[in-house]
């Protein structure tokens, strides 16, 4: 998938020279430069960010979320995500980490806040709790602050894994209320089915658009990872190859000089004019418009 991908050396040229290799966190309320972007991307790292104020509509690997104040946003590795709306006075904390930067950290029995994640990338979270979200954002600050200090890449590793339990308490909390007190028991085989869905669906979406395709790599028959997929994201497996068709086709007629011919090749359309249609049903404008708007 073609998406513009943001590199986290790229993002610490804008916010801080002295960044640790792999880890950047913001001293102030901003709108970092991936949150600017106009059309679909991708970043190669995690990003946790909570909203101080302001509203957006985002798009987080093709679900819509509406954003607003001490809500958490959570970005993983190759997430597709495209803001539709933001408003002028958007400010957010965030903190952003590369996989490779939790490599060597010790893990906890039955925690995987992905699993959290999966559900809702994006979470409303109380007050209180995001009092507590930015008083441990705060501290992290001043220590990655400690320039001169010989361990600041290890205590900073330290502190980000208190954080990433401080947010998967969260998450966890949050959803269990959400869900009428009831305990979450997460069904790990149906999430590492989703995981592959997902990936085969990056991988082949130009290409490849039928159920059947992607049952047959997995295995499967089509029923049955299509109840999958509908159960546990609530939208249909065709509906999230549709949405993955727009999101490579926006990004293609915003950063590339090609014609519509042209991409509706790439994106395998019998014609340019079938896929105008298409394009025009998921959007409300037509390929050009968009282009120009």
């Amino acid at each position: 998938m073609k998406l513009a991908k943001i590199y986290l050396d790229d993002i610490s040229e804008h916010i801080d020279p002295f960044a640790i290799k792999n880890f950047i966190i913001s001293d102030k309320a901003v709108i970092f430069p991936p949150l600017s972007s106009n059309f679909p991307f991708v970043l190669d790292g995690v990003a946790f960010a909570i909203c101080i104020n302001g509203k957006a509509r985002v798009k987080i690997n093709f679900k819509e979320y509406d954003i607003e104040k001490n809500m958490i946003i959570t970005i993983m590795p190759y997430f597709v995500t495209e803001f539709i709306e933001r408003s002028d006075d958007l400010m957010l904390e965030f903190l952003i980490f590369s996989m490779d930067f939790l490599t060597e950290m010790p893990t906890v029995s039955n925690f995987d806040i992905s699993r959290s994640i999966m559900q809702d990338s994006c979470l409303r979270i109380t007050e209180a709790d995001a009092a507590k979200y930015l008083d441990f954002h705060s501290f992290i600050v001043k220590q990655y602050k400690r320039r001169e200090h010989p361990y600041r890449k290890e205590m900073a590793k330290s502190l980000l894994y208190a954080m990433l339990a401080e947010i998967g308490g969260i998450y966890y909390n949050t959803i269990k209320e959400n869900n009428n007190e009831e305990e979450i028991i997460p069904s790990s085989h149906q999430e590492e089915l989703i995981s592959r869905f997902f990936k085969l669906l990056l991988l082949h979406h130009k290409q490849e658009r039928s159920l059947q395709f992607y049952a047959d790599k997995m295995c499967l028959t089509p029923k049955y990872l299509s109840t999958t997929v509908k159960d546990r994201t609530g939208r249909t497996a065709f509906t999230w190859i549709n949405e993955a068709l727009i999101a490579s086709s926006k990004h293609l007629l915003k950063t590339t000089d090609m014609t519509i011919l042209q991409i509706s090749d790439e994106m395998s359309f019998p014609n340019a004019s079938f896929f105008g249609r298409f394009f025009k049903k998921h959007t409300g404008l037509t390929p050009m418009q968009y282009r120009e708007n």
